[in-house]
């Protein structure tokens, strides 16, 4: 069957199609919910990104993603990424896995004499409570 592929592929466009397929493996899922492999010309591989502050994060793990997708393509198809910004589609994306939080303890408040104060201390509570933590 490989040789069959191969002979179809001389100009490597099933190379792609095993890159998209392999991204979220390749760079993990936070990553990927925010990037988009968008081409793949002249063996640098295109790669949408949803913001400029994720290509500066991406540029620095250059390196480290290219290793990951030699060793997952197991050929020489990617030797270089480009990371450009731009509005990503409204393809299904990979979900976040939920993190079990630690249940949040009830806080006994004092006795406050003045209304206006008690409620102030209730406000505060009830935010501090939605603060993320």
């Amino acid at each position: 069957m490989q040789p069959l592929l191969e002979r179809l592929d001389r100009e490597g466009h099933f190379a792609i199609v095993h890159l998209s397929k392999s991204w979220p493996e390749i760079v993990g899922e936070t990553i990927a919910r925010r990037t988009e492999v968008v081409s793949l010309k002249f063996h640098t591989a295109v790669i949408k990104v949803s913001g400029a502050m994720w290509i500066q994060e991406l540029n620095l793990m250059k390196t480290q993603i290219l290793a990951r997708i030699k060793e997952q393509l197991a050929d020489d198809a990617v030797r270089d990424i480009r990371f450009v910004q731009g509005r990503l589609s409204r393809r299904d994306r990979p979900k976040l896995r939920a993190v079990p939080r630690a249940a949040r303890r009830s806080i006994n408040m004092p006795e406050v004499k003045d209304p206006e104060l008690r409620a102030a201390f209730e406000r505060l509570i009830e935010a501090w409570g939605r603060a993320p933590r």
